[in-house]
């Protein structure tokens, strides 16, 4: 692999942090799950310290896994995005909220058939999963969609936001995999995300999402500590943002761990009454922390 330089975002004095519990303590975790998007990596450029905790966690023999709200992507493509990074993963190795989705659809309406606003990745993902997609405006009461649902979709088209709004007023439920307003970029920028087009949708029909599945719900915690078997105590939720990855952590009652690399800054930590049971500045005095 050709050398690469990655950044890690400046500015932020690790000695200005507000006091949490002591760090030290951070080494009684044993699975640590980590959010991407603003805390291994900004876009394309990965972030000091990634690599190094991920390695050094499977070193002493911890479980360090992928957690995402972004739905925009499955499994295979971000196995496939952290290798040009240089870290190794397997698909078994990330949960995110078109998993979520899936799972809880699952529970009352497996099959259903569903008008899918996201990226042919996740169509393709949900067809796989067992749901009927259904495209276009359907009329005929057999071919109507029961739900539609939402995704991150960056080929977001007029055409698909029409159908959804029609099917929406029509009174045709409505899910979507997660809140985010913004997902980060590489040069410490954002792009809308699914949170943003859920607010021009209820701008416009008057509707919000019946379920969200993705953070800050806690399904996706919840899911993996019964699947992998550990506790919630000696679970951590690794994230850049409050109302998202941290409020996960609390609502499992799992540990919670906020970086300062992505969208939390020090004054959102002094304001949003969210309170971490870790903060950092970044994935790198994690690794400093427990090496």
């Amino acid at each position: 692999m050709e050398n690469k330089t990655y950044k890690k975002r400046p500015g932020r004095a690790v000695k200005k942090l507000p006091a949490v519990n002591d760090a030290r303590n951070i080494s009684k975790i044993e699975c640590f799950l980590f959010d991407m998007d603003g805390t291994l990596y900004l876009g394309n450029d990965r972030l000091d310290g990634a690599k190094e905790l991920i390695d050094l966690l499977r070193a002493q023999g911890k479980k360090a896994l992928f957690i995402t709200n972004n739905s925009s992507r499955v499994p295979a493509q971000y196995v496939e995005k952290l290798a040009k990074m240089d870290i190794s993963a397997t698909v078994d190795d990330f949960f995110t909220s078109a998993d979520a989705i899936v799972y809880l659809l699952n529970k009352t309406n497996p099959g259903a058939r569903i008008y899918v606003v996201g990226t042919p990745g996740f169509e393709n993902f949900m067809a796989d999963s067992g749901f009927e997609l259904v495209h276009g405006y359907e009329t005929d009461p057999a071919k109507r969609p029961e739900f539609v649902v939402l995704g991150f979709d960056t080929t977001l088209t007029y055409e698909k936001l029409r159908i959804m709004c029609d099917y929406l007023v029509d009174g045709v439920r409505y899910v979507a995999t997660h809140p985010d307003m913004v997902c980060p970029a590489e040069g410490h920028r954002f792009i809308p995300d699914a949170g943003s087009m859920m607010l021009m949708i209820e701008g416009a029909t008057g509707r919000k999402p019946e379920l969200i599945a993705g953070k800050p719900n806690a399904t996706m915690i919840n899911i993996l500590c019964e699947k992998l078997g550990v506790p919630k105590d000696r679970t951590a939720v690794v994230g850049d943002r409050l109302n998202t990855d941290i409020m996960s952590g609390i609502n499992a009652g799992a540990k919670t761990v906020c970086v300062l690399s992505g969208e939390t800054d020090l004054k959102m930590l002094e304001t949003s009454g969210i309170v971490p049971d870790y903060i950092f500045d970044s994935v790198l005095d994690i690794f400093n922390a427990l090496r």
